[in-house]
């Protein structure tokens, strides 16, 4: 079988995975399109849009942070444009890392003499997301204490929250340590793995951005303010759906958890894994049965959509496309 075909039918089964889980949350009733036409409203349209759009031109800003710290001194308005043609291939291509591909390779041919930089960027710039992620679950969950000792399942997740924020702060640590890099420890470690060059190839250019800090710590700043407008966007959702009322505290824990889920590259932008998961952690966290959550979550990814169709525009005015062996990751 060749390797166009494996790839053919390993993107097809993740279509078929999200398409079924959509199904199944629809037919039990666990997803309320009726309750996402309340959306449509003037009152709540127009603030979800704002509060989107914002959500999307702050992650493009911790895009050009991260790349400010490596030289590069691009405006807002190109980055943005970047950002939103990468998640207009967020829903085009299945799995949540198209458009970090598709960032990458525009900013590469932009900047031919940067090609690591464009990989190295969109990587790093997905690890602080993560880890702004985790961090805003940790703070939740030490704001929400005592409700979160109560419940057996929660005390796992807390546990599980802490050693992942402790692990992210490790190994972010490490490979920005200046000592760590002086000493050549980690650089003799690598070399003893397999694509050795290539591995110490990346590791000493994710050690550069340790070099700026400041510009990593305004990333990770900027990274939390992006999701409060999109956990804000959930809540407004959450509102205008009509299916009960949650906690501000419920919000601010479940949903950094719920978008890692989305970020798992199983199905074209996290569609359906982000529902299943939303279901399940707004039910775990509130103890009640409730379609909010993966109401709330199909609002955000539909605002998001027509964002990227946005980002769809700027794709057809650049002149040069995405090859089909990129479309094809």
């Amino acid at each position: 079988m060749s390797k166009k075909v494996k790839n053919f039918i390993f993107q097809t089964l993740k279509i078929v995975f999200s398409v079924g889980i959509i199904v199944w949350l629809v037919q039990s009733g666990k997803l309320n399109f009726k309750a996402l036409l309340n959306m449509l409203q003037p009152e709540y349209l127009f603030i979800g849009l704002f509060l989107i759009g914002t959500n999307m031109y702050l992650t493009s800003e911790r895009w050009r942070m991260l790349l400010l710290t490596q030289s590069h001194k691009l405006s807002p308005f190109h980055t943005y444009k970047l950002t939103l043609i990468g998640i207009f291939f967020n829903f085009v291509v299945p799995g949540g890392v198209g458009g970090d591909i598709v960032k990458a390779f525009y900013f590469a041919k932009d900047h031919p003499e940067s090609r690591m930089v464009a990989a190295t960027s969109v990587l790093m710039d997905r690890v602080l997301g993560l880890y702004s992620m985790t961090l805003m679950a940790f703070v939740a969950m030490i704001f929400d204490w005592n409700h979160v000792q109560s419940v057996q399942t929660l005390q796992l997740l807390w546990t599980f929250i802490l050693l992942l924020f402790v692990g992210f702060t490790i190994i972010l640590g490490v490979i920005f340590s200046q000592k760590i890099y002086d000493r050549g420890t980690f650089n003799r470690l690598l070399n003893k793995l397999p694509l050795a060059s290539k591995t110490v190839r990346v590791y000493e250019s994710l050690h550069l951005y340790g070099r700026n800090l400041k510009y990593v710590i305004a990333s990770i700043l900027i990274s939390l303010l992006a999701q409060t407008f999109s956990i804000l966007f959930m809540i407004l959702a959450g509102n205008a759906s009509g299916l009960g009322h949650m906690s501000w505290s419920t919000y601010f824990l479940v949903a950094p958890l719920g978008f890692m889920a989305t970020a798992i590259p199983i199905s074209p932008a996290g569609v359906g894994v982000g529902q299943a998961a939303f279901y399940f952690l707004f039910n775990l966290y509130s103890g009640e049965t409730s379609d909010l959550g993966p109401t709330a979550i199909t609002a955000l990814q539909v605002g998001t959509f027509l964002f990227g169709l946005l980002g769809a525009y700027f794709y057809m005015q650049r002149k040069e496309k995405i090859p089909q062996s990129i479309e094809q990751n």
